[in-house]
């Protein structure tokens, strides 16, 4: 009871000492320190000051610690990742390596190996004597008109005529063109002819002669001759050269007696072929016959090959001559073909 008593005493007495409040500024924070370029653990410390200058207790400075968490300022590590991925598309440079892979390309050279195209069909040209427009067995009636492609003679002449079936002579004809000496024309020479007959078989015959009266060339048709009645033409199947020469060629010098021929044929009865030499003054100076096969589906020339002995004591300006004699009942020559060559002993 007593301590109540003097506590209650002690409280009284206190409340009757206590000096009037006197009123403060707020507090102010300044602050101590500050970086400009935050590390990656940075202290502010701010001082709290009293606003009453006659209070000299300081207060210790309040620390905050504040933690700035830097930003990931190496955004370039996922563009230079992008960069480096990159480099697989260098890898394109190998898939060029499927360039020289292309084995296709080297595996047409088979086509040239079909050598059956070539070999059929040697390609010849068209014969350098020709008749155009009319073929064999053709009825024809006076005048007949034969459209030729030919080339004058040396002494510029060429010749037309027509036999009959017995041999005799119908009609003959030497057409001056000596304005077109060494030049292939066209013409289309009018041929009439009588006839003792209704009709007879007959063969036209168009040819050229050199200085020394040697044969050029000639091409012939064999034609039915009618002596009332419409000409009924048949055209001719094949124009083409009827022999091709390798061996020897035009102006060729030989030696050693004997003369090697290689050539095609195209066959135009079942006589053999003949080849001859002749000399400027109309010897035979070396021949041969060669059989040649019939043509096949394959070939349209058969080659063929002779060995042609001959004898000369000099140097010899020769035709080489190539013909073929008619196996019907009308003999005589069908085609003749010709160059010259020289022959040494």
């Amino acid at each position: 009871m007593i301590c109540t008593v003097y506590v209650v005493l002690m409280i009284s007495a206190c409340n009757e000492q206590q000096p009037e409040p006197v009123p403060t500024l707020p507090e102010t924070i300044i602050p101590i320190l500050e970086s400009p370029y935050p590390s990656n653990t940075s202290s502010a410390t701010h001082e709290i000051i009293s606003s009453d200058p006659t209070n000299e207790t300081t207060i210790p400075p309040e620390t905050i610690t504040s933690s700035n968490t830097p930003e990931p300022t190496f955004t370039f590590t996922p563009d230079l990742s992008a960069t480096i991925t990159f480099t697989p598309t260098i890898t394109l440079t190998p898939t060029r390596t499927r360039i020289p892979s292309r084995t296709p390309i080297p595996t047409r050279t088979y086509r040239p190996s079909r050598t059956p195209i070539p070999t059929n069909t040697p390609t010849p040209s068209l014969a350098f004597f020709r008749i155009n427009n009319i073929g064999p067995f053709s009825f024809v009636s006076s005048p007949v008109r034969p459209e030729a492609i030919v080339s004058p003679g040396e002494d510029g002449l060429i010749i037309v005529e027509l036999i009959g079936e017995d041999g005799r002579m119908i009609t003959k004809e030497n057409i001056n063109y000596q304005n077109y000496l060494g030049r292939r024309i066209g013409i289309a020479p009018e041929v009439s002819f009588e006839l003792q007959r209704v009709a007879e078989y007959g063969r036209l015959s168009i040819y050229t002669k050199d200085r020394f009266s040697r044969m050029i060339a000639l091409t012939s048709v064999d034609l039915l001759l009618i002596q009332l009645g419409s000409n009924k033409i048949t055209l001719p199947k094949d124009l083409t050269e009827p022999y091709i020469i390798r061996q020897p060629a035009a102006e060729d010098t030989v030696q050693g007696g004997v003369i090697v021929v290689q050539g095609l044929a195209r066959i135009l009865s079942a006589s053999p072929i003949i080849i001859e030499c002749i000399d400027p003054d109309g010897n035979i100076v070396g021949d041969a016959r060669v059989e040649v096969e019939a043509p096949n589906q394959i070939l349209s020339h058969i080659p063929f090959e002779a060995y042609i002995p001959y004898s000369v004591d000099e140097s010899t300006n020769i035709r080489f001559t190539v013909r073929q004699e008619s196996a019907s009942r009308l003999p005589g020559t069908l085609y003749l073909y010709s160059f010259e060559i020289t022959l040494e002993p």
